[in-house]
């Protein structure tokens, strides 16, 4: 029977084929275990398992994931932050966020926080450095329930947007330029002003391929049910809700829904995830792309998938319209891929499946539209199985979709909020897989098929994530009525500003200087409060003396600052001229006693790895090679350096515009 077969929903683009073939149950136990069977080659994260297992207690016993008395939904109650990462754009991307940042700010008050992922950090680490629980029901008062991740997937892992999600409500946004990032908030903000109201509709579009097992049980297990139980709760009374299945659900008829006329407010897909050999050319552009009814099947087509027979970022039409809609995508790296294989794997040895680890480029275009984007992607990173509506013994699981959809359009609820019940499945499967591993390790009888399916499941579920901002919501008019003059709205062409260092504000001449009310220390910063009060601008606080002698100290001191900004302005330029190119090179050495370093260069030492960076991007690379391969134990530890490089570039950018702007305000 084929329920008693495993479906991957992807297919090799670059080969024609399955990315993985389907597999029997004993099969993948084989594939996980090895030939030595080891509890502890199965064990994914220790630490992880014991939280995840924390948070099944918590939901089994009724307790919310952000602490009583609170309402999830409400940003001023719960809060919300943006973490960004050590990228040396990090400030130009914060002022292309400005307008998003400012709203938050605004809804969030007190709640409202900013922080810096610091490269190799863990959840629990990063959460400690910022004072904030571990573990347990979310208090806003210490750290924001709604988490916007700023940066690729090589800045801050997946492994961490996973492990914090766990917690917390998480979202990412990654774009290529600058222009996007301030494109996306402004469509966020125009959404949530109202700027855009849409009908209560929402299409279910799923890919039936000829000779398909892997399609068919997606659209007759899982997205019909689902469409089907929407249909019937008596809350859609309000709802349009429409299937396009099977002979309908081709590539014209599915870029209709994404920005043409028939766009929905809520667009859910089943189909294939296309995915490309590592390193191949359309790899980056095209992984993750959905394969319509245009394939004719694995028996009828062989070859490389042409592009016309799946929809990727570059197919949106120019004009496209889709500001407000949310979109779930159920397909292989809909969301994004990892640069090595998460899933099953002989003898402990994880496979690279891309040179780097990155967003899939449709969720990008759909949110960066020029028009105005779409608010969130639902998507999946890695391979999506028939697990995710399906247990191992072929049983039909929906609900936790469902449970998901209703509280995304029958309450309203922001989409982070309403990822939660996958959260509540990856916490359960862990906590059985944590019972199944402690068993094993003392030697108690365990199904190796059952281990080796709780493990898949676990990643599985663990995969799903939020490609935009967690808070924000479906844009829905309160009647099913169109838009006036029957189109969505669009913004217009947003540029983002042009980056410079921020300066202190300079006084009006006309306007008396009025001190404003003293600023209380944050956690996260030390110091004093002085109080001025009006007419106080040229007290001198007793640093200065009184009367006519004070004010020749004052004088004779901006005479000395003036002297001292010259030479500080030199250094400042050589040290900009420093950050301006990076290099990184990575030595190996058999012995380092017989190493010495003289005037920038190593002796008795081999040179295996270079990088190159300029402050524009441009980048040039030298990888190490072993016996014909990529080192890639070598490489890992090189780009570790990288990262840590460019966050230490990035610092140092940071604290020259710091000392810049507070050497002008000096001045002034």
């Amino acid at each position: 029977m084929t329920s008693e077969l495993l479906f991957f929903n992807g297919v090799n683009a670059s080969r024609g084929i399955y990315g993985r073939q389907p597999l029997s149950p004993e099969g993948l136990a084989r594939l996980i275990r090895g030939d030595q069977p080891s509890a502890a080659s199965l064990d994914p994260d220790a630490e992880q398992l014991a939280e995840l297992r924390a948070r099944f207690d918590q939901v089994r016993l009724g307790d919310f994931v952000v602490k009583e008395g609170t309402e999830a939904g409400d940003l001023a109650q719960v809060g919300w932050g943006v973490i960004f990462s050590a990228d040396p754009q990090a400030a130009a991307i914060r002022e292309a966020l400005g307008e998003l940042l400012a709203w938050r700010r605004e809804q969030a008050g007190p709640r409202y926080r900013e922080c810096a992922y610091q490269p190799g950090e863990r959840k629990a680490d990063f959460l400690r450095r910022h004072s904030a629980p571990t573990s347990g029901p979310v208090d806003p008062d210490l750290f924001p329930y709604y988490l916007l991740i700023v940066g690729d997937p090589e800045q801050i892992p997946y492994r961490f947007q996973y492990q914090i999600d766990v917690q917390y409500a998480v979202g990412r946004i990654y774009f290529e330029t600058l222009d996007e990032y301030a494109r996306y908030a402004r469509s966020v903000v125009a959404a949530e002003r109202g700027e855009v109201r849409l009908p209560r509709r929402a299409v279910f579009f799923g890919v039936r391929n000829r000779d398909d097992i892997a399609t068919t049980r997606a659209a007759d297990e899982l997205l019909l049910p689902l469409a089907t139980m929407l249909q019937q709760n008596e809350r859609a009374a309000d709802w349009s809700i429409e299937t396009v299945v099977g002979e309908a659900a081709k590539k014209d008829r599915l870029l209709q829904l994404l920005g043409g006329a028939e766009t929905p407010a809520l667009l859910f897909t089943a189909s294939h995830g296309i995915e490309f050999e590592s390193g191949d050319p359309q790899q980056l552009e095209h992984q993750g792309a959905l394969l319509c009814q245009d394939w004719p099947g694995p028996r009828l087509w062989r070859g490389p998938i042409p592009q016309e027979f799946y929809l990727a970022g570059e197919d949106l039409d120019p004009q496209a319209r889709l500001l407000g809609t949310i979109a779930f995508c159920f397909a292989c790296f809909g969301a994004g891929t990892p640069r090595n294989d998460d899933f099953p794997h002989q003898m402990g040895v994880q496979s690279a499946i891309a040179p780097q680890a990155f967003v899939s480029r449709l969720p990008q275009r759909m949110l960066a539209h020029p028009n105005g984007g779409a608010l969130a992607v639902i998507g999946h990173v890695e391979r999506a199985w028939t697990f995710s509506f399906s247990d191992a013994r072929g049983g039909r699981q929906i609900e936790t979709f469902g449970s998901a959809m209703r509280r995304l359009m029958l309450s309203g609820a922001p989409v982070g909020l309403a990822l939660e019940f996958f959260n509540n499945r990856y916490a359960e499967l862990a906590a059985v897989l944590t019972d199944d591993l402690e068993q094993a390790r003392w030697g108690g009888k365990v199904d190796p098929f059952e281990l080796s399916a709780r493990w898949t499941e676990h990643n599985d579920a663990r995969s799903y994530v939020v490609i935009g901002d967690p808070a924000v919501r479906l844009a829905l008019a309160t009647t099913n009525s169109a838009p006036a003059g029957g189109e969505r709205a669009t913004i217009s062409n947003i540029r983002a500003p042009a980056y410079a260092p921020p300066l202190p504000p300079v006084p009006s001449e006309e306007e008396p200087v009025l001190a404003s009310a003293p600023e209380q220390p944050t956690s996260d910063v030390q110091g004093w409060v002085v109080e001025a009060h009006a007419g106080d601008v040229g007290a001198s606080f007793g640093l200065f003396g009184s009367g006519d002698n004070g004010n020749e100290t004052i004088q004779k001191l901006t005479a000395s600052l003036q002297e001292f900004a010259e030479q500080l302005g030199e250094t400042l330029k050589r040290a900009i001229e420093d950050a301006s190119y990076l290099e990184v090179e990575t030595y190996v050495s058999d012995d380092l006693a017989t190493v010495n370093y003289h005037n920038g260069d190593f002796s008795g030492a081999h040179l295996r790895a270079v990088t190159r960076m300029a402050l524009d991007g441009d980048t040039q690379v030298v990888v190490p090679r072993r016996e014909g391969q990529l080192d890639e134990e070598l490489w890992a530890i090189h780009v570790s350096m990288v990262q840590q490089a460019q966050a230490n570039r990035a610092e140092m950018i940071r604290t020259i515009a710091n000392a810049a702007a507070g050497l002008m305000g000096a001045l002034k």
